[in-house]
């Protein structure tokens, strides 16, 4: 009787480890779902509803001026990465544009992605429903691809030196972090934090640091622990806010410190840049072509892409047509009983 007790617990607890062993396996597959998409789905209204470790495989973008709409909830101050990829090979040119529930642009990404395709990361500032655009360059002959979306939430980390600071990927940018048990590098004689930020084009900047823990201060450095350019150590409770007029394009550190040795604590962080606004094309010419209304404007160096809007009225509201590569646009829906307006807004780089 004990010898054939003892089978029994030695077997089940081998069946627990295999169990334990095939869920340590298996478990960081079954984090991702593989989802399809569904039409239709061009619009925020009909947004498809996917879940933070989602990946949609194999969608289509057809015909070639087709949007994709995704709509997915993430939690304030979780890590949003968007990344488009091939469907069997596919060479799909992919864009993606990222709103909140204000239908606000918050990020847009053409090809920082595997060749054509595009990744987006941004730091949710509120728990909300955010939506996700796909779309395509007209060119590409390909129109499959894969879209997955994860949403780490930010872990700590060193950042305690400047040579490995927490990079802010995008303009706003939200963060908590503290001070406490980190080292001193430069500045005061506090413990220190990093950040580090990218300005495509000459901006303000505008940081703001938060707390009720300790005297902080925070500065804004050219390089890695030198040129110090600007500094504050007032506002936002014992925080400090700052403002940074006319910085370069280039990459910048920020710092966080206390006043003092023995000023250390919890923060939040805020980041924002003024970039310059992007010009709008002019003039804009409308023309016909094969019965179609065609839009026409001269080439500028600067956009990344434009964006088509129109509506039945001169003053708005106005409601999206469609994007443009190239320097004109051809509206398929043809021309209205009604009257038609039309206005065309440039994407920059930034």
């Amino acid at each position: 009787m004990t010898n054939r007790l003892y089978r029994i617990i030695r077997q089940s607890s081998r069946m627990e480890t295999l169990l334990l062993v095939w869920l340590v396996c298996f478990l960081p597959v079954l984090a991702l779902a593989a989802i399809s998409e569904t039409e239709p789905n061009n619009d925020f209204e009909h947004a498809n509803p996917v879940s933070c470790g989602d990946s949609v495989v194999c969608a289509t973008l057809v015909p070639a001026t087709d949007f994709d709409h995704y709509r997915i909830h993430v939690l304030s101050g979780d890590s949003l990465i968007l990344r488009t990829f091939p469907c069997q090979n596919s060479q799909t040119n992919t864009l993606i544009v990222l709103f909140d529930d204000r239908d606000s642009v918050l990020a847009v990404d053409d090809d920082s992605g595997p060749m054509w395709f595009s990744q987006i990361r941004y730091r949710t500032p509120r728990t909300a429903d955010y939506f996700v655009r796909v779309l395509k360059h007209p060119a590409t002959p390909d129109s499959a691809y894969g879209i997955v979306f994860q949403c780490p939430f930010g872990q700590p980390e060193d950042y305690d030196r400047c040579e490995t600071p927490r990079i802010v990927p995008s303009f706003p940018y939200y963060n908590e972090g503290s001070t406490l048990g980190q080292t001193h590098q430069c500045g005061t004689a506090a413990p220190d934090v990093f950040y580090k930020f990218t300005l495509p084009a000459v901006s303000n900047v505008f940081v703001t640091v938060c707390t009720d823990a300790f005297d902080a201060r925070v500065q804004i450095l050219g390089g890695c622990c030198r040129d110090f350019l600007d500094d504050a150590d007032t506002g936002c409770g014992l925080g400090a806010e700052l403002i940074s007029f006319n910085l370069a394009a280039g990459d910048y550190y920020i710092l966080v410190e206390g006043t003092s040795a023995g000023q250390a604590g919890n923060f939040s962080i805020e980041v924002d840049a003024a970039l310059p606004g992007c010009p709008a094309p002019y003039p804009v010419v409308l023309t016909e072509v094969g019965n179609l209304p065609l839009l026409d404007w001269p080439e500028f160096s600067t956009p990344d892409y434009y964006v088509i809007w129109h509506s039945p009225l001169a003053q708005g509201p106005w409601e999206h047509l469609g994007v443009s590569f190239l320097t004109y646009f051809i509206d398929s829906s043809g021309f209205t009983a009604t009257r038609k307006f039309y206005k065309v807004t440039s994407v920059c780089p930034w």
